[in-house]
């Protein structure tokens, strides 16, 4: 995607008194390599339910060649209750294409009231950030300038164990990150006092 096309879809996302002070897109290639932990996981992920797949087939089989009765022959289908893992596992090892995908078509945004983050092509999907979401910015700033922003939200997501820990939400592959950081940090200054 063109930066005028990236400005055209920012502009068509403005409400009444919002002006746009940068608009970016995402590197693909960055967005991938922050995928690939999500990707290591998932061999062993969808190794363990091939490798469980084809032991419930073999111990099937052989159940079925030395009884021949329904009860046994029901069976059959026992192996392809791993398949739902197996899907699972690799779609969790495809984790870096679909961020390469998605990183394609998503647009980066900020305006005097928000940070957007549009993503799709013609089904699009926002994001909004405003000051009082943003707790803390960081960047990673590469030798050639381009980087990462993370930015650290109010939002919580729950576990198991019943913690609760703020939402990280990344800008990957933003050209001048500097800058771009200076921005974000200006808008988040405007944060209202609690």
């Amino acid at each position: 995607m063109n930066p005028n096309e990236a400005q055209q879809r920012a502009q068509s996302e403005l409400q009444s008194g919002e002006s746009l002070y940068w608009t970016g897109t995402a590197d693909p290639v960055r967005a991938s390599v922050a995928a690939l932990p999500a990707a290591l996981f998932g061999i062993p992920f969808a190794g363990f339910a091939l490798f469980w797949i084809t032991q419930a087939y073999h111990a099937t089989s052989a159940m079925s060649k030395s009884a021949h009765n329904s009860f046994v022959s029901g069976f059959r289908v026992f192996p392809l209750f791993g398949l739902p893992f197996l899907f699972v596992g690799l779609g969790i090892i495809l984790a870096p294409l679909w961020a390469f995908l998605k990183g394609g078509n998503t647009v980066y945004a900020v305006t005097n009231q928000r940070i957007m983050i549009i993503s799709g092509g013609t089904t699009r999907s926002v994001k909004s950030i405003t000051p009082a979401d943003i707790l803390s910015i960081d960047h990673r700033e590469r030798p050639d300038g381009s980087g990462d922003i993370v930015i650290q939200t109010t939002g919580l997501v729950r576990s198991n164990n019943n913690l609760a820990t703020p939402v990280k939400v990344a800008l990957f592959g933003v050209q001048n990150v500097k800058q771009v950081a200076q921005q974000v940090m200006t808008l988040h200054t405007q944060r209202p006092a609690a």
